[in-house]
């Protein structure tokens, strides 16, 4: 008898274990099943909400193309051939390119403008230094010209000093190239020159009275000359 309560004890408290086992089971999948309810339940919500939208954007999408197609007709797009039969998205599309376009062409335009800055800099400069080149180039004309001025000037009178100097020279030289043979001559013998080579006295003399008469011929056939040339 005790044996046997024994046993059905020990039996109870098995079968209390087993089933709190499959309790805390129970419970572990009923909160699962909870949290996948709310999951769903916020999927659905958030599909629902999403319906929601895409019903509004769907009516929105509606009201636009109402008016594309109005804002198509005023503008003139329906009637243009460059237009006619494009979709607005293709219409957008080409705009979006010609506004690509129009930024690359402004980015050019920009560098040119700096190319043209940059070359009028270099404009600028290459003037000035030509303005700079012509006025040397006028200072050293106007030097040439004084120089070439002064050099005539001094030739004129060198030339002046010259005419003047030499009929004063002239004699002074001619005496002493004639005092001269003379010293040679008295320094010659008889044994060294033959009688046939030695001058007459007077032959110094009379170069001294042909070179005066000499001069003043020329100088009468220079004056004749001159008036006849007058004349004609």
């Amino acid at each position: 008898m005790m044996m046997a309560r024994k046993v059905s004890v020990h039996d109870t408290q098995k079968l209390v274990e087993q089933y709190r086992s499959e309790r805390d089971e129970a419970v572990q999948r009923e909160n699962a099943l909870k949290e996948k309810l709310r999951q769903y339940e916020l999927r659905t919500k958030s599909t629902e909400t999403v319906k929601q939208k895409l019903k509004t954007l769907t009516l929105e999408n509606k009201e636009l193309r109402r008016q594309v197609k109005t804002l198509r007709n005023e503008i003139g797009l329906e009637s243009s051939p460059h237009f006619q039969g494009k979709t607005t998205k293709d219409i957008i599309s080409d705009l979006q390119e010609k506004e690509r376009e129009c930024n690359a062409l402004a980015e050019k335009a920009g560098r040119l403008n700096l190319t043209i800055d940059e070359l009028s800099s270099e404009l600028a400069n290459a003037v000035t230094s030509k303005t700079l080149l012509e006025e040397k180039v006028q200072s050293l004309q106007l030097n040439l010209k004084d120089m070439t001025n002064n050099q005539r000037r001094l030739l004129k009178l060198w030339e002046d000093k010259k005419a003047q100097r030499e009929p004063i020279l002239l004699p002074a030289i001619t005496q002493r190239t004639v005092q001269k043979l003379l010293a040679h001559k008295a320094v010659q013998t008889d044994m060294s020159i033959s009688s046939t080579h030695i001058l007459p006295a007077n032959v110094f003399e009379t170069r001294l009275r042909w070179e005066p008469e000499k001069n003043r011929n020329l100088e009468r056939r220079n004056i004749t000359l001159s008036n006849g040339s007058h004349s004609k």
